[in-house]
């Protein structure tokens, strides 16, 4: 109810009832802001959280592109050998041990995996990557026991 319309004494109104002049005027802070005002303020938000996402995606983009690496190359090709193996749970080594030799980088490392009746399997890997930047490809990935 209104005070133009609400006919009852202040002392028949609830406890912390309000009472607004205009029929449906917004309360607290936003009925101080003129109408322009309120609108640019909804605005501004919106720009800003559109730039945060176009920023955020442009940061995941350009992390993405970044060239593979010798020891990321070799994880890939050990996890796809063992899977093709029908090996479950393949757990590569974090930290591998990359040198360079003969124009290729040589990558040693172990893995863990579960075979198909259930073993689990521990493997030294050993891969040669040749080539640099985006034209690396591994030539050779070995699992020993």
């Amino acid at each position: 109810m209104t005070a133009a319309t609400d006919e009852r004494p202040p002392e028949q109104r609830a406890p912390g009832e309000r009472v607004s002049e205009a029929p449906g005027a917004p309360a607290g802070r936003l009925a101080r802001m003129p109408m322009p005002a309120r609108v640019a303020a909804a605005l501004a938000l919106a720009a800003g959280a559109m730039a945060a996402i176009v920023a955020l995606n442009v940061g995941v983009g350009t992390a993405g592109a970044q060239p593979a690496s010798a020891e990321s190359l070799c994880r890939t090709a050990i996890e796809s050998t063992l899977e093709s193996r029908g090996h479950a749970d393949v757990r590569v080594a974090q930290t591998m041990r990359v040198t360079q030799a003969d124009d290729a980088h040589r990558v040693s490392g172990s893995v863990a995996s579960v075979d198909e009746a259930g073993r689990t399997d521990h493997a030294a890997i050993r891969c040669v990557v040749r080539g640099d930047g985006d034209a690396m490809r591994v030539v050779s990935a070995r699992l020993s026991d």
